[in-house]
C-alpha cells in the first residue's frame, strides 16, 4: 500500500453496519503491516524476504526480494495476495461507500497531489479496466474505479492481470540489476539497525506532521 499516516477516521460511523467496520478493520491492519514492514525491512530482506513481502508489497521491496533469493513461488504466490488484498479493501471502499469513501482515502494517503487526484479521476471515468491493470498497486485507483461501479468480476480479471504483469517485469527487472540491487543489499545488510532507527523515526515524524496538517479529528468536523 501507499504511504499513509494519521489518524484512521472513518467515513462513516461504523454504527451496526458490519460491511464498513470490517472494510476498516482491514484497512487498519494493512496499514499497521505496511508501515512495520518499511521501518523493518532491513533486517527482514535476507533473513525473511517472503515475511518482508507479505507485510508490505511495494515495488522497491520485491525488487529487492528478488536479489535477496527469494523462492519464485513464494513470490508469486504472496505478492499476488498481498497485492489483491489492498485492492479489494480499497475497492470495496469506493464501491459501497462512494464519495465518502473516496475523500476519506484521499484523506490517509501521502503522495498524492490533488493534480494528481484529479488526473486519476478522469483517467478512471475513461479508461478504468487500464489504468487497474497498469496501477493495481494503487489505493487511490482502486477505489475510484469502485466508487465508478466497475462490476467486480472486471475488475477480479483486470486486478489479477495487472499484478501478475507487474510482479513478471519486476522479476526480470530484478534479475536484470541484480549486481547493482545486491550492491544496495550489502550496504543494508551493514547499516541494518541504523536504517530501522531511521526509518522508525521518518515514520513518527510523518505522523505527528499528518496530524498537526489536519488538526485532530473533532476539529475536522
Amino acid at each position: 500500500m501507499e504511504e499513509i499516516a494519521g489518524p484512521l477516521t472513518p467515513p462513516a460511523p461504523p454504527g451496526r453496519d458490519m460491511r464498513l467496520a470490517y472494510l476498516l478493520a482491514a484497512f487498519a491492519a494493512l496499514v499497521a503491516c505496511s508501515q512495520v514492514g518499511g521501518i523493518i525491512f532491513p533486517t527482514l530482506l535476507k533473513r525473511s524476504p517472503t515475511l518482508l513481502i507479505l507485510l508490505t508489497a511495494r515495488m522497491r521491496f520485491l525488487l529487492l526480494a528478488v536479489a535477496a533469493g527469494i523462492n519464485p513461488f513464494a513470490y508469486a504466490i504472496v505478492a499476488f495476495i498481498r497485492l489483491s488484498a489492498a485492492a479489494w479493501v480499497c475497492y470495496g471502499l469506493g464501491f459501497y461507500y462512494g464519495d465518502r469513501g473516496v475523500t476519506w482515502l484521499e484523506k490517509q494517503v501521502q503522495g498524492d497531489t490533488p493534480a494528481t487526484f484529479r488526473w486519476l479521476q478522469r483517467a478512471a471515468d475513461r479508461a478504468g479496466p487500464v489504468l487497474t491493470f497498469f496501477m493495481p498497486g494503487s489505493n487511490i485507483v482502486c477505489v475510484l474505479v469502485g466508487q465508478r461501479k466497475m462490476a467486480k468480476e472486471r475488475f477480479a480479471i483486470w486486478l489479477s492481470a495487472g499484478i501478475v504483469f507487474r510482479l513478471i517485469w519486476l522479476w526480470i527487472a530484478a534479475k536484470i540489476f541484480d549486481s547493482q540491487l545486491k550492491s544496495v543489499l550489502k550496504f543494508i545488510d551493514k547499516y541494518q539497525w541504523w536504517l530501522v532507527a531511521a526509518f522508525f523515526l521518518i515514520t513518527i515524524v510523518q505522523g505527528a506532521y499528518k496530524t498537526a496538517k489536519n488538526g485532530p479529528p473533532a476539529a475536522r468536523r
